[in-house]
């Protein structure tokens, strides 16, 4: 298996060997994702943020698990919920542009 690259820079600058499976610690086992936002997106991140009095990190964290849970939540829908939902939808569209 091969170590991931921050690993082995750690042990090359330190000496030290640090133990590493993939499989250790099972599903409570944290993943670090990077995302590159343009500033506008950066500008609308932090404000968001900031209303919610949480770091722009515990924000994102926050959208990503509600975006997941929205296309799991989606995606076991039978072909009757998926049409009563997007009647709903169209419903909603066609009230706000009544006004």
């Amino acid at each position: 298996m091969a170590r991931p690259r921050a690993i082995k820079w750690l042990e090359d600058e330190t000496g030290a060997t640090i133990p590493y499976s993939e499989d250790s610690g099972g599903e409570a086992r944290e993943r670090h994702l990077s995302v590159r936002v343009d500033r506008s997106m950066a500008n609308a991140l932090d404000q968001m943020a900031s209303e919610r009095h949480v770091t722009v990190s515990q924000l994102v964290r926050e959208l990503l698990v509600d975006a997941v849970a929205e296309r799991r939540s989606t995606a076991a829908l039978g072909a009757k919920e998926l049409v009563d939902r997007l009647a709903a939808d169209v419903a909603e569209v066609r009230r706000r542009l009544a006004g």
